[in-house]
């Protein structure tokens, strides 16, 4: 598990449920991509592209791999 960044999974770029506020949910790589980056993917009418997204993903890693590796280190010294 300490392997993967899966941007679903990071608690900084989720979003409080709107049935639960104690329950975090993913919020979508288009709406990171859009908020973190203010990069457009995976736009309206236009066909899904997997490589946009891998480089969506990659950036918003990038951009916050400090913070993220942090978390990661501190999780695994807990388990």
């Amino acid at each position: 598990w300490y392997d993967v960044r899966d941007t679903a999974k990071y608690e900084p770029f989720m979003k409080h449920s709107t049935e639960d506020e104690t329950v975090l949910v993913a919020k979508k790589l288009k709406v990171l991509a859009k908020d973190k980056l203010g990069m457009a993917i995976q736009e309206e009418g236009m066909s899904h592209c997997p490589v946009e997204d891998a480089v969506a993903a990659m950036e918003l890693y990038k951009k916050h791999r400090v913070k993220w590796e942090k978390s990661v280190e501190w999780k695994m010294e807990r388990t």
